[in-house]
């Protein structure tokens, strides 16, 4: 797994106008009642809702709410087995079979520097796969600017929660054996070299981290955007990293939407990365005939 493919999972996200939105309508094409689209960090503190101008209306207007997967999905007990089973590396492909001495070393130095003061090291973790050790890695440095996160009040669960409450359907639109196959599927060597990466660049992952969580509070799509897919970013992922996390599970989730807003409105809360772009929720909503259109602030 390409280091850049990392920074989709802390998005898993003023210079250009176009994009500088969280929530969004999408209406016509036939549309009795209109839904919505908004895009989440999954960092950002719950409160962080309370300041999307229009997003109680959304929730009192609409029929169900649906995330990238379902609220209730991954506090189950068998979830979070498989999710944790997931990350275990086979025998033979444990941290210190996979990387160099010098790989190793590079490694730990970072992975020590984060963890040590919460008494875990490397070792400890050497029967994690690499992308299990990336992920940590990315964690932490968005939470350096979202200092006060509470991984039980994420925003994704909070909105469906919000929507529960007001009597709302809840949804999801990939189950969690998908997300553990995109998160964790990936061949261990890739893993191995993604990780190392991290680790080699990890000053500029820190500050790429922060821009997106400073960009995401400010509703700045256009700016994230850019900053994983274009080369100046130095982010720039290949096109099979983009189709795996992005542009594939957009035009899945499109899909499933055209069925589902005919028969009644939706809000949609998903990475605001899945939001912006010719290949983005947006613009695939657009070419199938319908209008999107941001919320007034």
């Amino acid at each position: 797994m390409n280091r850049r493919i990392l920074l989709f999972v802390v998005v898993l996200t003023v210079a250009l106008s176009a994009w500088s939105q969280l929530l969004w309508r999408v209406s016509g094409n036939g549309l009795e009642k209109p839904s919505f689209l908004m895009g989440t960090h999954h960092f950002a503190p719950a409160d962080f809702i309370d300041s999307v101008s229009g997003l109680n209306d959304a929730i009192g207007s609409c029929d169900a709410v649906y995330g990238e997967i379902h609220r209730d999905s991954m506090m189950n007990i068998q979830a979070q087995q498989r999710v944790a089973m997931a990350m275990v590396a086979p025998a033979d492909s444990t941290l210190d079979k996979v990387l160099t001495p010098e790989q190793y070393a590079v490694v730990k130095r970072v992975v020590d520097g984060y963890l040590a003061p919460a008494g875990i090291t490397l070792a400890s973790l050497n029967m994690l796969k690499p992308a299990g050790v990336s992920i940590q890695l990315q964690s932490l440095q968005a939470l350096k600017f979202f200092k006060d996160f509470d991984h039980n009040k994420q925003i994704d669960r909070s909105v469906q929660i919000r929507g529960e409450q007001a009597g709302k359907t809840l949804g999801g639109f990939e189950t969690v054996d998908e997300q553990v196959a995109i998160l964790f599927g990936t061949p261990i060597a890739d893993q191995a070299e993604g990780l190392v990466d991290v680790c080699e660049h990890d000053a500029d992952f820190e500050r790429v981290s922060i821009e997106l969580a400073e960009a995401y509070v400010r509703e700045d799509l256009d700016f994230m955007l850019r900053q994983i897919v274009t080369p100046d970013a130095g982010l720039a992922p290949t096109d099979a990293e983009l189709e795996l996390l992005l542009w594939g599970r957009n035009r899945r989730w499109v899909e499933k939407l055209k069925a589902l807003m005919p028969q009644q409105s939706v809000l949609v809360c998903v990475g605001a990365g899945h939001l912006p772009g010719e290949k983005g929720l947006i613009a695939l909503l657009r070419d199938a005939g319908y209008v999107v259109e941001p919320v007034s602030k």
